[in-house]
């Protein structure tokens, strides 16, 4: 399938740069587009109301990690340099952006300005501008982030003080575990009443893990390609555990729908499905996944999905049509388009496919 039929236009005024929260509304109170598939039918609507396309009985699936700082400091002799982190792969290697720093070669290691026991040896440049390189010792890094690092994003501007003050927006409220490079977005749109509310309503809540990597970053999930079917993403880590497992698996042999929150939670649930014979119930598992979803995906475990509003020409606007249908999913960008006022991308607004 040709990626041009995945085009349009998302002018940048339209992609926030800050949480909601930070400037002046409430979680819940951007705008959501919800898809039908079986009627073919598209509302515009605001997110506080979502609970109304949820059934008693929905199984809510919720990625509980939560974004790190991305950037270092490191010194190689006398110059200085930034070191973005992309995302872990599982020879236990890092996908980092250089920045375009003249001095980066293969062999190189650079030793952090904050933590002199923290090393990075550059491995080898990959496309898109990154390169593979390998932190030593590894246990040192997600402290040290915590402690000494920045964020730098490849589509938004983030407010440096803001990110640094007020953390917790960037976050779902029921995040609760760090490793992500990348923002878990979904789930962002979720206040604490609105997940009261569901629960009132019957809707059970399952979290899951995964740190989203480099499949998140823009040079990574832009396909390039002429075909999408030639694009490639990145390896993500995922843990979906004993309880949650058992709820999902619950969940399909009493026939209730599982509600994928999120792009990450869709990956990570579809790729315990494909390692399953047919209605054979899912096993815990903690590991990677490079699945990437696009049209003539079977899907075998998600009933309905919950993601943001995305960039033209993504890995996520073609796994959203995998699963809502080309069709429609375009017809409903087309929509959103033309009445104007949507956000879109991480801090942006949402679409519900049902």
């Amino acid at each position: 399938m040709r990626t041009e039929q995945f085009d349009y236009n998302v002018e940048s005024r339209v992609i926030p740069d800050d949480p909601i929260e930070l400037r002046g509304k409430s979680r819940d109170s951007g705008k959501i587009v919800v898809l039908d598939r079986s009627t073919e039918m598209i509302t515009h609507t605001v997110f506080s109301t979502i609970c109304q396309y949820f059934r008693g009985g929905d199984l809510l699936v919720l990625n509980d990690s939560y974004v790190l700082a991305n950037v270092l400091w490191f010194q190689y002799g006398d110059e200085f340099t930034h070191v973005g982190l992309s995302g872990h792969e599982p020879d236990n290697t890092t996908v980092v952006d250089m920045f375009g720093w003249p001095l980066a070669a293969p062999g190189l290691t650079l030793t952090s300005k904050n933590n002199d026991q923290l090393t990075c040896t550059l491995l080898e440049q990959l496309p898109d501008q990154l390169w593979r390189a390998k932190f030593e010792p590894f246990e040192l890094v997600t402290p040290t982030l915590v402690q000494f690092g920045q964020r730098v994003d490849d589509i938004n501007d983030p407010n440096v003080t803001l990110w640094r003050s007020s953390p917790l927006a960037y976050r779902s409220v029921y995040a609760n575990t760090p490793g992500s490079f990348n923002i878990p977005s979904a789930g962002l749109h979720f206040s604490n009443k609105l997940l009261a509310e569901a629960a009132a309503k019957g809707v059970e809540a399952a979290h899951i893990t995964l740190h989203v990597g480099a499949t998140e970053s823009f040079a990574v999930r832009h396909i390039s390609e002429k075909e999408i079917e030639d694009h490639k993403v990145r390896t993500e880590y995922f843990e979906v555990g004993d309880k949650a497992a058992a709820q999902i698996n619950r969940a399909i042999s009493e026939g209730r729908r599982v509600i994928a929150v999120g792009t990450t939670v869709m990956r990570a649930l579809e790729t315990l499905a494909a390692k399953q014979e047919p209605k054979a119930p899912i096993q815990a598992e903690s590991g990677w996944t490079d699945l990437y979803i696009y049209p003539g995906f079977n899907f075998k475990l998600v009933n309905v999905l919950l993601t943001n509003l995305h960039q033209p020409r993504s890995s996520h606007i073609v796994l959203t049509a995998a699963f809502a249908g080309k069709d429609l999913v375009m017809r409903s960008y087309a929509e959103i388009l033309e009445g104007g006022g949507y956000e879109f991308d991480m801090f942006g607004d949402s679409m519900l496919i049902v």
